[in-house]
């Protein structure tokens, strides 16, 4: 007979798919993910041909006032300025092939960061994979962002670390807590970038009142009420008393390691957009780098947090305009948004390239590994197996999962 503790153990592991269930699951959730590429992709490219559209007309207009300009200076400012229209003709046989591949480079090596603080979220529930596991449950979660919904990014990550051992609700709840600590950070750092640039005061108000709205909700107290809202805490049981003292699925060493890698996966994938906006074509002679470097850091950073809060599928449209708007009173319009469309390409490209190149990895945890004594890593420990309570009921010396429970 299945005493409290291993009925919670049951209840939290879930029941077992069949293969055939977990292979149909897999085929539909490839499907949709694959409408959800295609969809976005198709966006793309239709944004890319409508701008192509909107320059070539701009080339023919000054190509007719070229020919009704009455006088030569008139005439010579008129080649000019198309020529530079002419330059910036979005082709992508106009761009610089080689800092696209850096820029590629460089947004992958983004993706390492928040596969860190994904390992740190699985560890507050004194859970362990290996650093390499969590690298991949994370990157080849970015396809989800695809679908409508942002659901299926849960999905995949979380079903990955189920595969690895880790329970469902704390996998996905450390899906949630790496996803909501990389929003907050985005939005803060954007709020403080903003400030420097060249936008209107409005905008940079704006992103600073949602950065520290976004600071203030990832802070450990106001963190663990939305994990705790979520239905799950990770708790010390006494097996002499009904009695329970919940520590937080966090705390300030989460916080804190969180903050330092999601600013250098910001840093890393803002830097790989400003390497986009150097390989295009048209860009001002007169820009300067460090203005340049920040403003793709801060555009970047926002567009991603907007897209985000959108819903829509890789935030298509709602990112184009956030960079759009950021960008062009540094690069212009027509660079800006030209900018945002390769780079949307780019970063498609890349997602599904590692999410195929990495899901052929293996991966194995039998079980997941936890602490001997099963501290809560970030706060006070909790009494664990070796604790007197434990050794009157060797039950709860199961890998102590028994820390993990569902409250109804």
């Amino acid at each position: 007979m299945e005493g409290p503790a291993e009925e919670r153990i049951h209840s939290l592991r879930g029941g077992r798919m069949s293969p055939n269930a977990k292979t149909i699951a897999k085929i539909v959730i490839a499907l949709v993910v694959l409408i959800g590429l295609g969809l976005t992709v198709k966006k793309s490219f239709d944004a890319l041909a409508q701008q192509r559209d909107a320059t070539l007309q701009t080339i023919s207009q000054l190509d007719q006032q070229i020919q009704s300009a009455t006088s030569q200076v008139a005439r010579e400012g008129l080649r000019r300025e198309r020529e530079l229209a002419a330059a910036s003709l979005p082709e992508l046989s106009n761009v610089s092939w080689a800092w696209l591949a850096i820029a590629a480079l460089t947004y992958s090596v983004g993706m390492i960061p928040g596969g860190m603080v994904l390992l740190e979220a699985v560890g507050t529930f004194g859970l362990v994979i290996g650093v390499k596991d969590a690298i991949i449950s994370q990157t080849i979660g970015h396809v989800g962002k695809y679908v409508p919904g942002k659901a299926m990014v849960v999905v995949i990550r979380a079903g990955r670390l189920k595969e690895l051992g880790i329970p469902w609700l704390a996998g996905s709840t450390a899906v949630f807590m790496e996803t909501i600590m990389m929003m907050a950070v985005g939005a803060a750092l954007s709020g403080a970038m903003l400030l420097w640039l060249p936008v209107p005061r409005w905008m940079g108000a704006c992103a600073l009142f949602a950065g520290l709205a976004a600071t203030t909700l990832s802070l450990p107290p106001i963190l663990y009420r939305i994990i705790d809202r979520l239905g799950i805490r990770r708790v010390a049981q006494e097996p002499s008393s009904s009695q329970r003292s919940v520590a937080p699925p966090g705390g300030w060493r989460f916080f804190t390691a969180a903050w330092l890698w999601h600013l250098l996966g910001w840093i890393l994938i803002g830097g790989s957009f400003g390497m986009v906006l150097i390989s295009l074509p048209g860009l001002p002679e007169d820009a300067s780098r460090v203005t340049l470097v920040v403003a793709s850091i801060a555009a970047m950073a926002l567009a991603m947090v907007v897209g985000f809060a959108s819903l829509l599928p890789g935030g298509a449209g709602a990112r184009e305009l956030a960079l759009t708007v950021v960008l062009s009173p540094v690069v212009g319009t027509s660079v800006a948004l030209f900018a945002a469309i390769v780079a949307r390409i780019l970063f498609i490209v890349v997602d599904v390239g590692l999410a195929i190149g990495l899901g052929a990895c293996p991966g194995y945890v039998p079980r997941p590994s936890v602490s001997p004594t099963c501290p809560n890593r970030w706060g006070p420990e909790s009494a664990g197996p070796e604790s007197a309570g434990a050794q009157q009921n060797p039950s709860l010396n199961q890998n102590c999962e028994t820390w993990l429970i569902v409250r109804v």
